[in-house]
């Protein structure tokens, strides 16, 4: 069946990725490029490639995303920049069908470091912990987007997600930790969240610190009572949590600043 798309009136005449465009059927990652390709670059296509096996894009192959990832670098002559891979899908505009084709995308920039500490403002939006969507970067991000302004709106950096149950799950684009009384606390994916490449690696480490190490499903005043908060993402590494809504927390706390060094150290950041 034809199909012809109009763009302000003019005719397009070049194929587009007309799918994510309709209905946000893309993935994404973002990661630093510090000097070398990150250490857990693995990880982000291995999510990628699962993320399009589950929303049907085909996809490109690994070796095939890293040689466009080296020469969009190289293109750029960027040493420590921001990345961010797409992988874009093209085919019928009905809705139910699956693409045909995928069209990868690479953005570089410079990179810009993360404040000392941020503010979390619980977001009015919430996640629904068993949905197949959390598990995966979509570039239907809407959701995050909203949740982000709200927050910004309100004097706050970043968005806190609950999930339908008033569990905590995650921010809205970053994992979150917290500390209290010799046990490191995170919530699991059974809360609705996407397993940050960060998060696990931190949780790896930690197994050689005299800590314990639990995750689970907690409600906001579990995490309120903690000696101290952080996030964690691929861009940020992590940073500490000096305010939850009204809640103030210890943004210097020794432990947190061991734990930050150590991940830099893990990332190749040190």
């Amino acid at each position: 069946m034809k199909e012809y798309l109009f763009i302000d009136g003019i005719k397009a005449e070049n194929v587009l990725a007309l799918r994510s465009l309709f209905y946000g059927e893309g993935l994404f990652e973002t990661f630093r490029y510090k000097g070398r390709l990150p250490v857990l670059l693995e990880k982000h296509l291995e999510r990628m490639e699962n993320g399009a096996s589950l929303l049907k894009i085909p996809f490109p192959g690994r070796e095939y995303m890293i040689g466009l990832i080296r020469k969009a670098i190289s293109e750029s002559d960027i040493s420590d920049a921001y990345i961010k891979i797409c992988l874009l899908s093209q085919g019928q505009s009905r809705f139910y069908e699956t693409a045909n084709i995928s069209q990868p995308l690479v953005i570089v920039k410079e990179y810009v470091g993360p404040e000392q500490f941020v503010k979390l403002k619980v977001s009015s939006f919430r996640r629904i912990s068993d949905s197949h969507l959390v598990k995966i970067k979509s570039t239907n991000y809407l959701e995050n987007i909203l949740a982000r302004r709200e927050a910004l709106a309100s004097g706050f950096d970043e968005a806190l997600f609950l999930n339908e149950k008033g569990e905590v799950a995650e921010c809205s684009t970053s994992n979150i930790f917290w500390f209290r009384d010799g046990t490191l606390f995170a919530p699991s994916e059974e809360s609705g969240l996407l397993n940050g490449t960060t998060k696990v690696l931190v949780l790896e480490f930690m197994t050689d610190y005299d800590v314990n190490l639990t995750e689970g499903e907690f409600v906001l005043d579990d995490l309120i009572r903690a000696d101290f908060v952080f996030v964690t993402n691929s861009l940020i590494g992590c940073i500490p949590v000096s305010a939850i809504d009204d809640h103030s927390f210890n943004v210097g706390h020794p432990l947190f600043l061991k734990i930050q060094n150590t991940l830099f150290e893990k990332l190749k950041w040190a």
